[in-house]
């Protein structure tokens, strides 16, 4: 904290930190001193020059954003030469501008010609001539229009773009009167702009607005606005929503606020139009004949009820299952996972994360005591090296990445590990390019390389180890063998680079991992996060600030619904299905017999299809899932899902899946309700209610309460989602002390275990959340995956998320904004390989083996090795799980999306 100092503004003295900028410290303390080209987020410009103050001792006028504090500063903010000074810049910036209003956008400009009297052309002393410049407008942005003849060359966008997002793509062109604003090297769409819209927000004239509801939205014809949490990835990002007859006209980024101060990416922007889309879900359908007929609720209902019921009762509690959904709020799930112990009797309850997380939750719980990551977002600018591995952080997470290019910006060290070229690779120091599937051997590698260059902390590893030193010479030994040429051999990645990388990481001061599905989606995938825990271990870089490791979650409450119970394993907060004390105590939460909280693991996502397939699983509950497009095996799911005696599935359209149920239930968005989000770091965030439910749909929430009272149960009688968040708090041990009132202006980070605690931004730096507080070293060897290239198979596929697209077909692609930028699904593969097999960029390709085939369009690139090819997953015409397999990691019981063996031809 910088040292407090005394100033005065007009008479009005101020106590403020040293160092601190002039113009912010005024407008917080109520002064507002006009200005265009500042903004708190960017570094100050003085372009305006509108902010000019008097500073006793020092000569004329200054810009006020350009100075810093000090002891004693005495300033004049407002008087009659100040104000002449600045109407007349007004008249001036005015003279250029087309002040056309159309109700649209804020208008800053619009504002100060008002308090100066300037909105009257005659009230002006300078002539203007916007018409006679010949301003250019670019509209070539599928989401943005840049209109020169509005732009006063504030600089705001510029910086932005630059500062904020770090993406550097906006710069003026010509100069003078006819200077403005150009993306890439001039037109907008032949730009890299990806469309965060951070211009938008900043732009203080309307010069750079959105094309989406351009046509409808008005100002002043905004009914509310509600602050909520983004529906997409796992950052977590505030947005606020503005609604206009009853529909989401616009998205902007709240800022002040953590996880995002302001920053959106293009999802979190322009995503939410999917709300009000007409395919919504409006009532209960009922299979009948093989047909889907509107129901009533009642109908339904007690439709659901009995069927659960007769299953339960003819074929034992075992055979009913559901999946819960990381899309839905914690309260949603909370309650899903209640239903599915207490009304069906056992513990068969997962979700995506089975698909996404689950090796790296596993692990981290062997080994660390927690599967959340142990940093603050904020931190990924602030460590002095980021080792990221199997995690396309830009696109996945973009505003995470915001702050990592910051960082970057100040002399971070970037280590880049991935199969895949993906864009962080562009701000990298190393890229480590293994061969997919040999992680083990490569992070093995490092470990020996650490210990070899003496970089071990060897403090750490004796006080905060089990076994210390003991433990640390198991694996010591257990790593010799992999040298730098083994390592080679196996991998690829040149010994030289991977031995740069184990010095740049173990040497650093401060070191961050930021870790993915690219790890963890293999059948070795618990083994390959053992592997990278060692490295971070014996190295030190967990237990301070700045340093640990971090899976950033990839949906919007992956984090949420394993805290809150939706698990085969763990109740509520990470507590074992068989520990008998927490099920005394859940069941006296619950106010229902001990006895009858099944005290058995139940089956995981994959496990219940296979129960399915077997016939030992006859009914299933889908709340927001969508098995038959992120399931493996595309073909065996079908099957399975026709196996089943009663399926239902609840949802907000209908999706791949919904064809096989035999009623499906219409649900509500993320904007419909109320709840809480937990982010990936651990942030509980609330979600607020914007708009109705369209039709008859309803809360999950309400909808779960129903059929369980029907199938003879109480879940507890709740009025509200706060109500529900308030028992969930009770059962999750880390959220204790975290209440609906605590979170209403900012999300708090778990562990939070009383009211009075301010919660918890870096994990671990005491101890670990073990037994004994202790570290476990997991010495595990390099073994080749049991799916390998043939020569029927030669290729080995890939598969991950883009920038544009999030998971299937229920939400962005139900967007135009995000579809103008990617909708159509393709293959990447190696120009090597595409040369040996006569194939050409855009031919129409098939990729088969023996699960299946599917086809897209071939694309030529150097961002994967040859023998190596990837996939996007999110488009249902061209599906990647086709293609992978069921096999299970042993210990995480996740599935290989990462690895399948297949052959490309021509179509």
């Amino acid at each position: 904290m910088s040292e407090k100092i005394s100033i005065s503004i007009d008479g009005k003295e101020i106590a403020a930190e040293a160092g601190a900028n002039l113009l912010q410290v005024a407008r917080d303390n109520g002064i507002d001193i006009p200005g265009l080209c500042y903004h708190r987020r960017i570094t100050p410009t003085g372009a305006c020059r509108l902010c000019v103050v008097k500073v006793e001792g020092q000569r004329g006028l200054l810009m006020s954003c350009t100075l810093q504090v000090a002891e004693g500063m005495v300033v004049t903010a407002f008087d009659r030469e100040l104000q002449e000074s600045r109407r007349h810049t007004v008249d001036y910036l005015l003279a250029e501008h087309n002040d056309h209003d159309d109700g649209t956008y804020h208008d800053e400009l619009r504002i100060l010609a008002s308090e100066y009297d300037l909105l009257d052309p005659a009230q002006r002393k300078v002539p203007n001539i916007f018409r006679s410049i010949g301003y250019r407008v670019d509209d070539t942005s599928p989401v943005l229009t840049y209109d020169a003849s509005k732009c006063i060359k504030c600089f705001r966008c510029i910086k932005g773009c630059d500062e904020i997002q770090g993406k550097n793509v906006l710069s003026f062109s010509e100069r003078g009167i006819v200077s403005h604003i150009i993306a890439g090297f001039d037109i907008w769409s032949e730009s890299e702009c990806d469309g965060c819209g951070e211009c938008i927000q900043l732009c203080p004239t309307g010069a750079i607005v959105e094309k989406p509801h351009r046509e409808t939205i008005k100002l002043d014809q905004i009914e509310k606005r509600v602050k909520t949490t983004c529906p997409y990835c796992g950052v977590g990002c505030q947005i606020e929503l503005l609604v206009q007859d009853g529909m989401i006209v616009r998205a902007n980024g709240v800022e002040g606020v953590s996880p995002n101060d302001g920053r959106l990416c293009v999802k979190g922007r322009f995503g939410s139009d999917y709300v009000a889309n007409r395919d919504r879900l409006k009532s209960p359908l009922i299979k009948r004949n093989g047909k889907f007929e509107e129901a009533s609720w009642e109908e339904a209902l007690a439709l659901i009820a009995s069927k659960f019921s007769d299953i339960k009762e003819n074929h034992g509690r075992n055979a009913l299952a559901g999946y819960a959904s990381a899309k839905c709020t914690n309260e949603d799930n909370y309650i899903f996972q209640k239903f599915i112990r207490i009304a069906f009797g056992n513990n068969n309850i997962d979700y995506c994360t089975r698909l996404c997380h689950a090796s790296t939750v596993v692990a981290m719980l062997r080994s660390i005591g927690d599967g959340a990551g142990s940093n603050s977002i904020e931190d990924f600018a602030l460590t002095d090296c980021l080792f990221v591995t199997g995690n396309n952080i830009i696109e996945t997470h973009p505003v995470t990445a915001t702050y990592v290019k910051q960082g970057r910006a100040k002399g971070m060290k970037i280590i880049v590990c991935d199969p895949k070229w993906t864009p962080l690779v562009k701000y990298a120091d190393i890229w480590l390019q293994p061969k997919l599937g040999t992680d083990v051997a490569l992070l093995n590698g490092m470990i020996r390389q650490i210990i070899k260059d003496g970089n071990t902390d060897t403090n750490f590893i004796s006080e905060r180890i089990k076994g210390g030193m003991e433990a640390f010479e198991e694996l010591k030994e257990l790593v010799e063998k992999y040298t730098p040429q083994i390592v080679e051999h196996i991998t690829t990645v040149p010994s030289d680079i991977m031995i740069r990388a184990s010095r740049m990481y173990a040497e650093a001061s401060t070191a961050m991992i930021a870790t993915g599905m690219g790890l963890s989606q293999q059948v070795t995938g618990t083994h390959n996060v053992f592997s990278l825990i060692n490295m971070m271990l014996v190295a030190g870089q967990i237990g301070r600030e700045h340093c640990g490791i971090n899976p950033p979650r990839g949906q919007n409450n992956v984090q949420g619904a394993t805290d809150v119970g939706c698990s085969p394993v763990n109740y509520p907060g990470y507590i074992p299905v068989g520990d008998s004390d927490n099920r005394r105590r859940m069941a006296a939460l619950w106010n229902v017999p001990y006895e009858e909280l099944d005290a058995e693991p139940g089956l995981s996502t994959v496990e219940i299809m296979h129960a399915a397939h077997r016939g030992e699983v006859k009914g299933l509950y889908i709340m927001g899932e969508n098995p038959m497009v992120t399931d493996p095996d595309t073909n065996h799911t079908r099957e399975a899902l026709e196996k089943l005696d009663f399926l239902v599935v609840q949802d907000i359209f209908e999706t791949e899946t919904t064809p096989y149920a035999d009623v499906i239930l219409p649900a509500s968005s993320y904007a419909e309700k109320d709840g809480t989000f937990v982010n990936s770091d651990r942030r509980v965030l609330r979600v607020r209610k914007a708009v109705e439910m369209p039709g008859e749909a309803r809360e999950d929430w309400r909808i779960i309460a129903e059929i369980a009272a029907r199938m003879g149960y109480s879940l507890g009688s709740y009025s509200d989602a706060g109500e529900i968040f308030d028992e969930l708090a009770q059962a999750v041990p880390m959220m204790r002390g975290i209440s609906w009132k605590r979170i209403d202006h900012q999300g708090i980070q778990w562990p939070c275990h009383d009211p009075g605690h301010p919660g918890t931004s870096t994990l671990f730096l005491g101890k670990f959340n073990t037994p004994d507080g202790k570290a476990v070293l997991n010495p595990v060897d390099y073994t080749e995956q049991t799916e390998k290239p043939t020569a029927e198979y030669p290729f080995m596929l890939n598969s991950g998320r883009i920038l544009y697209q999030y998971h299937s077909s229920t939400m962005s692609r139900r967007n135009k904004a995000l579809n103008d930028f990617a909708n159509e699904a393709y293959v990447l593969m190696n120009l090597v390989d595409a040369d040996r097999l006569g194939l050409r960029d855009g031919d129409r390709v098939r990729l088969s083996n023996s699960r299946g085939e599917l086809e897209t369009i071939l694309r030529e690139s150097t961002e994967v090795a040859v023998g190596e090819l990837f996939m996007p997953w999110h488009f249902s015409e061209a599906m990647v799980n086709n293609l992978t397999r069921a096999e299970l990691d042993p210990y995480s019981r996740i599935a290989p999306f990462k690895l399948s063996a297949c052959m490309v031809e021509k179509v």
